[in-house]
């Protein structure tokens, strides 16, 4: 399943997959002028739902973009 989410103006694309086991993985990437990125590296983790793939991915997400905030300094 695919969500848009959005932090801080930025589009982020969380992806959930179910898993064989009944357990489920999570990805997220950065959507920028119809292009995607992925953010965080990926990750092998499971997790015992979807919401909290979800939230695990969209954590990942805005850990990097505010790391990059960081980086940038304030406007």
């Amino acid at each position: 399943m695919e969500y848009e989410e959005k932090y801080y103006g930025h589009r982020i694309i969380v992806t959930t997959l179910q898993q064989s086991t009944g357990d489920w993985k999570s990805k997220a990437e950065l959507l920028d002028s119809g292009r995607r990125s992925p953010l965080g590296g990926g990750s092998d983790e499971r997790y015992p739902s979807e919401e909290e793939a979800r939230r695990a991915a969209l954590s990942v997400a805005a850990g990097a973009i505010d790391r990059t905030r960081i980086a940038r300094g304030k406007p």
